[in-house]
């Protein structure tokens, strides 16, 4: 078995690329990775407290704790 990893690994390196991207297709490529990173980044960082808010409420809401013995009705 771990001749045959060698050998697959040994011959993937000798496969010919299938696919070129030119320079300024990866530039441009990278920009419009870097903004969308950037905007999610920012969303998450101005939402924070509601999201933290939000996801606290729905697991209160999953726990379904019954309240203590003192606060049920008799």
């Amino acid at each position: 078995m771990f001749v045959t990893l060698i050998n697959t690994i040994a011959a993937s390196g000798m496969v010919a690329p299938k696919a070129y991207i030119d320079p300024n297709t990866g530039g441009m490529l990278f920009q419009i990775l870097a903004v969308l990173l950037a905007s999610i980044s920012a969303i998450l960082f101005f939402f924070s407290r509601q999201i933290k808010s939000a996801w606290a409420r729905l697991r209160r809401g999953l726990r379904k704790e019954e309240p203590p013995e003192e606060m049920q009705e008799k």
